[in-house]
This record gives C-alpha cells, structure tokens and sequence, in this order.
C-alpha cells in the first residue's frame, strides 16, 4: 500500500488531499498542530491513518515525523509539503520584516525541516515524490511581466520556496527522489485570490491522480496543476 505524508492537513487544501489519497488506497500521514485535529483525522480515516502532531516552523518537527513514519511501516512515498499561511498586507510601506520571517519560515524552511525529515523514509520507496505546493506569484518572471500583486512577503516566500524544490531535486534525482513545485489553481478557500476558481476538492483530486503517473524524467519545473502547462520560474 503506498504512503503519503501531507503537511497542513486540518483544513482547506491539505484536509481535501487527505481525503483525495485515502480514496486512492493510501496508507496516510497528516500533519497537524492540533491534538484535536490529529484526533479527528484517526477518527474518520480509521487505522489506516496516522497523524503526526508537528509544527513545521518548530525544531522538534523532524523528530515527531520521523518518530511516526518509524514506528508505522519505516516507508514513504509521497511527501506533500501545503502547510503555508499568506497575510495580505500590500505594498513595501505596509510590508514589516517579521512578516517576512514569519511565511519565510513556514513555505520555505518548513518544507526543508519536513522533507530532510522524510528523506530516510523516501529512500526506501522505489517511486519517491516530493510535490511542494507552490503559487503562481513566486514566479519571477510573471511579476517582472507586470503581474505583481505587492505582497512581499508571501510572493519572496513562495520564490525561496521554488529554488529549494530546484536545488532538492538537483541532489536526489540520482537517487530516484524527484521533486517538483505545484501550483494547484486558484483555490476557492479562506484565503482565496479575487479570481479564485477552483474547489480546492476538484484540485486535491487532480494532484492525487498526476501523482500517480508524474513524468520522472521532465526536468524540475513548476507545474500548473489545473492547466497542465509550465509557470515560469
């Protein structure tokens, strides 16, 4: 039975990827922050649910994940770094650096704390995946096109984001590991875009398939999930 292991999973896009995965047979790995959410995870998802109770921002994250995925068959497939937070303050003036720290923390190191601590595990998969839940406005070239919504610190988060799944795949490919950013659509959440789209159901249930059958041998790209198409880095 393949594994997957989805961060930010108690609500929204991640709490549909859970399900997403289980209707495909998965053997499944949420991380929440909440005691409470791990519990109704278990509750809903049965035994072949195993919550792991993390911070991705705290430094104890990498041990709690490794003490689950451990101690529950030592294997995994899949690792989907979505835990992520956006502020939507515009503009340089209304922009404070510990913003900036803050969604840095979370997007970008959280996704390089949860997949160092999944590495052991992903070695032993012979169809290792890392998906990082990317957005279209880390992208360089769309802002310097003139697509710039001005906010910084989610926009250079999501960019640090990108060069870090680059850079990952960069060093693991050689071992069958690959890495790739998704930029899942316009996701109608909590959080949504103006032009927002898109169930985040419909898209939990797309990635779940296209993770299925990746292309391995494409470069490391990023992906637009709901278009199939390449966003510019």
């Amino acid at each position: 039975m393949a594994t997957v292991l989805i961060t930010g999973a108690s609500r929204g896009f991640g709490r549909e990827l859970t399900g997403a995965f289980f209707e495909r047979g998965y053997t499944l790995f949420p991380l929440v922050r909440q005691s409470a959410a791990a519990e109704e995870l278990a509750s809903i998802y049965g035994p072949a649910c195993h919550p792991i109770v993390a911070d991705v921002t705290a430094e104890d994250a990498e041990g709690r994940i490794a003490a689950v995925l451990d101690s529950n068959g030592g294997i995994l497939d899949v690792l989907v770094n979505n835990a992520g937070n956006i502020k939507k303050l515009r503009g340089l003036a209304n922009t404070v650096a510990e913003d900036m720290e803050s969604l840095f923390r979370v997007h970008c190191v959280g996704s390089f704390r949860c997949t160092r601590a999944a590495l052991p595990f992903l070695r032993k998969s012979n169809r290792a995946l890392v998906v990082n839940v990317t957005s279209r406005w880390g992208s360089i070239g769309r802002t310097a096109a003139g697509n710039f919504r001005g906010i910084y610190s989610y926009q250079l988060a999501k960019c640090a984001q990108n060069m870090l799944s680059a850079c990952l795949d960069q060093e693991f490919r050689k071992e069958g590991i690959r890495v790739f950013p998704v930029h899942p659509g316009q996701l109608k959440t909590e959080i949504a875009a103006v032009d927002a789209n898109v169930s985040p159901r419909l898209a939990a249930s797309k990635l779940a398939d296209w993770v299925e059958s990746p292309d391995r041998e494409q470069p490391c790209s990023c992906l637009d999930l709901m278009t199939g198409s390449i966003i510019e880095w």
